[in-house]
């Protein structure tokens, strides 16, 4: 009978991790160079030293609104990109990339910042200056 409240406070905190594992996952890239991209970047996306990779998934509710604003936000800047995490798989396993929406900012090649989640447009112009 004594053991049940540590059972659920063991429960509660296994819980608890594992809704923060994919953040835990994708910040541990930070500072690790990123896989050849070379099949998804434009010549002139390869000239630029920063890159911004926004991971979506077709599926995903958020993901549907935030993708209308990024790749509005797109046209105006060449170095952000649209990754569909169904079509390219490896380079998100590659980058820990195990929940969408997803940012990863990238600095000549090298994995500078990372955000899991929803931004706003300031957020998201804030990540690239």
């Amino acid at each position: 009978m004594y053991l049940i409240p540590y059972f659920f406070g063991f429960l509660s905190f296994a819980l608890l991790l594992w809704q923060f594992y994919p953040l835990i996952k994708l910040r541990s890239a930070r500072g690790k160079y990123a896989p050849s991209l070379s099949h998804l970047l434009t010549d002139r996306q390869r000239r630029n030293p920063k890159i911004l990779l926004y991971f979506m998934s077709p599926q995903c509710g958020m993901c549907r609104e935030i993708t209308l604003l990024v790749d509005s936000l797109a046209l105006q800047h060449n170095n952000i990109l649209r990754v569909d995490l169904f079509e390219h798989t490896n380079v998100a396993r590659e980058l820990n990339v195990m929940a969408t929406p997803a940012f990863v900012l990238l600095k000549n090649g090298v994995v500078e910042k990372v955000k899991l989640g929803g931004l706003t447009q300031d957020e998201i112009l804030k990540m690239l200056l």
